[in-house]
């Protein structure tokens, strides 16, 4: 379980996070109006922002993957290529079926992820979290930007498999992919 006690954060006059308390175990899906905070709290809890206060707990010692809101994928490798650059145990094999379940033709599977749509790139970067083995921590940040609403929910039933297991924090303002995924809403 992550326990997050007492967490504020403000970026100059703007506060951002004030006095955020909850505990995350399982999977959990934040929602809120932008500028809340929730890509903040993403952040902190991957040690990229410091809080002003408060505390972290349950982190340490845990792996970690993230889906951050840009797809930080390298642009010559393949959506596979980028799957299994985490070193994290997934085959190419892996990747690619993976791929393909989120619509990925054969054609596409070939390219470099420079020449890929930016939906197809989302999956990539949706996958390469996912998929990273040995990790117990997911926190994927508008995981569903640029799909359609077919293949949100084909997605959606993705992230709930590959997920199972493994405290999760999904930042969306969705709401029907929230429904989809049928995790506990967290509103800030």
């Amino acid at each position: 379980m992550i326990r997050i006690t007492d967490l504020c954060k403000a970026f100059g006059e703007k506060k951002v996070l004030e006095h955020l308390s909850l505990n995350i175990e399982g999977p959990v899906v934040l929602m809120g109006p932008s500028g809340r905070g929730k890509t903040t709290l993403l952040r902190i809890l991957m040690g990229l922002e410091q809080p002003d206060s408060g505390r972290v707990e349950g982190l340490s010692g845990r792996g970690l993957a993230a889906v951050f809101q840009e797809d930080r994928l390298c642009p010559q490798l393949t959506a596979a290529g980028n799957i299994c650059l985490t070193g994290r145990g997934v085959t190419a094999g892996e990747a690619e079926g993976e791929l393909r379940a989120l619509g990925f033709s054969h054609a596409d599977l070939k390219q470099s992820v420079s020449r890929l749509s930016g939906g197809q790139k989302r999956r990539a970067a949706l996958l390469r979290a996912l998929l990273c083995r040995n990790t117990e921590i997911l926190l994927l940040d508008e995981p569903f930007t640029g799909m359609d609403d077919a293949l949100v929910g084909t997605a959606a039933g993705t992230v709930v498999r590959l997920a199972a297991g493994r405290d999760t924090l999904l930042v969306t303002h969705d709401h029907e992919a929230a429904r989809l995924l049928g995790w506990p809403v967290i509103t800030l």
